[in-house]
């Protein structure tokens, strides 16, 4: 079964996310950026750990849908970055 991570922020594309998983992530569940990815996104000040705030199964996998966490969202508030 294919897992597929989608999110509508610009900064994260597709391939920032683990492709190997064996188990679906579950609602509420945190997903980390791939290895490579880390320190690109730590210069930018962006977080590195999405949630899965939506899980679609399909005939061809399971797409799981991805957005900030309130506490990355608040903690940028309180350091004036904008993450939008």
């Amino acid at each position: 079964m294919e897992i597929r991570f989608k999110t509508n922020l610009d900064a994260y594309q597709t391939n920032c996310f683990p492709e190997n998983l064996t188990e679906v992530p579950r609602k509420g569940e945190n997903i980390l950026v791939n290895s490579i990815f880390i320190d690109y996104f730590k210069k930018k000040k962006l977080p590195v750990i999405l949630e899965v705030y939506n899980v679609t199964w399909c005939e061809d996998g399971v797409v799981c849908e991805l957005s900030y966490r309130k506490i990355d969202l608040e903690n940028a508030r309180l350091n004036g970055i904008n993450l939008f």
